[in-house]
């Protein structure tokens, strides 16, 4: 399904207005949240294989759905100290393996920056304020080529869409097309 109606955050297409086109999974239901901090927070990595089936289904709905013939997947990075406490990036260890023939992973090129003081979640913080800590968040790694590809940004959650903007700022601010974003599960606004 689309989400991006339910996350401010996000960039809007300078031409058209609207916002980066976001898919997800699922919607961020206390099952679902069960599932992924299982995941994430209690280094559960077998639950990798329950998430797998639902990022390709998802990951092959939005490559038909745009059409192009390849797309780069690049997965959200997870800072030092996220893969220091986990060992493992909770979004790439997700990813479906083989990937679809359409998509070419690219884990290299996008990097989280080093950040003192930064704060390890975003949980419970307004819009503002993740899009405030979200703004430097990302840098390209220093040998890339934008690829002819179109990307898909992949991430776990979506609440405000600050992550991925950022994400699509850094990256489109080095050349590179970002198309749509794809989540696990969105989380729906309280109002």
């Amino acid at each position: 399904m689309q989400v991006q109606e339910f996350a401010d955050g996000l960039p809007l297409d300078m031409v058209t207005g609207q916002p980066l086109p976001v898919f997800a999974s699922s919607f961020y239901t206390t099952e679902m949240s069960r599932v992924l901090l299982n995941y994430k927070d209690h280094q559960r990595i077998n639950v990798a294989g329950f998430l797998r089936p639902i990022a390709f289904r998802t990951l092959q709905y939005v490559a038909d759905y745009f059409g192009y013939p390849y797309y780069r997947l690049i997965p959200m990075p997870s800072s030092g100290a996220s893969m220091r406490k986990r060992g493992y990036n909770p979004v790439s260890t997700m990813l479906p393996k083989p990937a679809p023939p359409t998509l070419v992973y690219d884990v290299k090129t996008l990097k989280t920056r080093w950040q003192l003081l930064a704060r390890a979640s975003h949980w419970g913080s307004g819009v503002q304020s993740r899009r405030d800590g979200s703004r430097h968040k990302f840098s390209i790694a220093t040998r890339h080529k934008p690829p002819a590809e179109p990307v898909i940004l992949v991430d776990d959650v979506v609440t405000t869409g600050a992550t991925i903007a950022a994400a699509t700022r850094t990256l489109e601010a080095a050349g590179f097309d970002v198309v749509a974003a794809v989540v696990v599960a969105a989380v729906m606004p309280r109002s």
